[in-house]
């Protein structure tokens, strides 16, 4: 391999582990402030952590591949969730089954204010990132291209408009918001969300 090639390769390499890292941090983080929280007996007013949140929900989309679901709540809010294998297994539900879900908020670990060109885009890949306790976890960490509908810096919560729907994500506590504002065209990457639990009719899926 030439030089220049091997140079290609060797930045690729380095922009995923960075990738990686950025990720497990953002998690890491966010556990221990969903720990401290739960210590403290405190609410969903976690500053800048991929808080827990709990819902009934209907199945509306299943991925197999990446044992990830999409559920629709009671206010027709839709949510890819990834499952960890360990946790359940997407392939035993069924389009329609309704469940009861624990999981992680997307997480947003990094949002780049760039010139907009009226395109949304979106873009998947795969990481493994150390979990707590040692155990290693599947995240989805997914880049898009999205037009900011809404900032809440005191909850540090943002909604992005992408290609397919609006969201709304939790801002990892190393992520700035200062320069960005409603109606701004950002590059952001999140973690997806994350089960923490997934039961049908009170069992879990398995």
């Amino acid at each position: 391999m030439s030089p220049k090639g091997q140079s290609r390769v060797l930045r690729t390499g380095l922009a995923h582990a960075t990738a990686i890292a950025a990720m497990a941090a953002a998690m890491a983080l966010a556990d221990t402030a969903i720990a401290q929280n739960a210590a403290s007996g405190a609410g969903d007013d976690t500053r800048g952590a991929a808080t827990v949140a709990e819902a009934q929900a209907h199945v509306v989309g299943i991925d197999p591949a990446t044992n990830s679901v999409a559920l629709q709540g009671p206010q027709g809010r839709i949510v890819e969730v990834a499952v960890n294998p360990e946790v359940g297994d997407v392939k035993k539900l069924q389009i329609g089954d309704t469940v009861n879900i624990q999981y992680r908020n997307a997480l947003l670990v990094r949002a780049t204010k760039v010139k907009s060109t009226g395109i949304r885009e979106r873009v998947d890949t795969e990481a493994t990132i150390p979990a707590s306790g040692g155990v290693a976890a599947t995240a989805r960490s997914v880049q898009i291209l999205a037009t900011i509908q809404k900032i809440d810096a005191q909850k540090r919560l943002i909604t992005l408009r992408g290609p397919s729907r609006t969201e709304v994500f939790q801002v990892a506590p190393d992520v700035s918001l200062d320069g960005l504002k409603t109606g701004d065209t950002v590059r952001a990457e999140f973690v997806s969300a994350t089960a923490i639990q997934v039961l049908r009719g009170g069992a879990a899926v398995k």
